[in-house]
């Protein structure tokens, strides 16, 4: 499904990124862990055409799609949500959703602002469906900004959804949540969004990586220093050294 050949993407000369091989096969799940600064959120932001990479190659389904506009990665399937929320605030929960369909391929803003046409019928049915799969369907007339984070967080995946991605990226999707909250969003994505889909993970939380992901691959100071089963993962020094600290790891 995904390829990412020695890829590397520096800001100021600082090496957000160095030379980074990834392959993630169809319908796989895959953790990215790491300390603060690792390189995981910059990651998902070349894939995703935020930023270009210096160097290196991203393939999607053997396609070269290393420096696609944001507008064109959504049309080849990949669809993000953010560690930092963007939802519109002063929009209701239903028309955040809405809105979120307008990078569609072959959806214009004059057919959106129409709901005469059998297609966009559909699409708002799509939307509502969406809505009570996140647990939103009884809040979809109130306005965004005034939800608690675990709604803000479940609002963000539909807006993700909504676009029937084939890659989904998933960037601490249960930031900010207390357990009990981030077991809820375990579930959720576990039994709604991943079936059918192929997904990277970013999360400190590693119950919730536990619960959805077959494989680990852990960066540090942009370069891959881990990759395989989580549990032979979690037990490698050169990661237990990066989260922990080198006179833990000896202690």
């Amino acid at each position: 499904m995904l390829r990412i050949e020695s890829l590397s993407r520096s800001f100021g000369g600082v090496a957000a990124l160095e030379a980074l091989d990834l392959a993630i096969a169809d319908g796989e799940v895959v953790g990215l862990i790491g300390p603060n600064g690792s390189g995981k959120t910059t990651l998902f932001n070349v894939i995703t055409g935020v930023h270009p990479p210096d160097a290196g190659r991203i393939l999607l389904r053997d396609e070269d799609i290393t420096r696609s506009t944001p507008t064109r990665i959504v049309h080849h399937g990949i669809a993000r949500t953010f560690q930092n929320l963007r939802i519109y605030k002063r929009m209701s929960v239903r028309e955040n959703v809405w809105v979120a369909q307008h990078s569609l391929p072959g959806v214009g803003p004059l057919e959106l602002l129409s709901n005469r046409s059998m297609a966009e019928r559909a699409r708002r049915e799509e939307i509502d469906r969406l809505l009570d799969a996140v647990g939103l369907a009884d809040r979809r007339d109130l306005l965004a900004g005034g939800l608690p984070l675990p709604d803000q967080r479940r609002l963000e995946l539909a807006r993700a959804l909504v676009r029937s991605p084939a890659l989904l990226l998933l960037d601490e999707p249960a930031g900010g949540m207390t357990p009990a909250e981030t077991a809820e969003m375990a579930v959720l994505i576990r039994d709604f969004a991943l079936p059918g889909r192929t997904c990277i993970v970013i999360e400190h939380k590693l119950d919730l990586i536990s619960a959805l992901c077959q494989r680990l691959c852990v960066l540090n100071f942009g370069r891959k220093i881990a990759d395989g089963a989580p549990d032979e993962v979690l037990q490698q020094a050169e990661v237990l050294e990066a989260y922990l600290g080198r006179d833990a790891t000896h202690a």
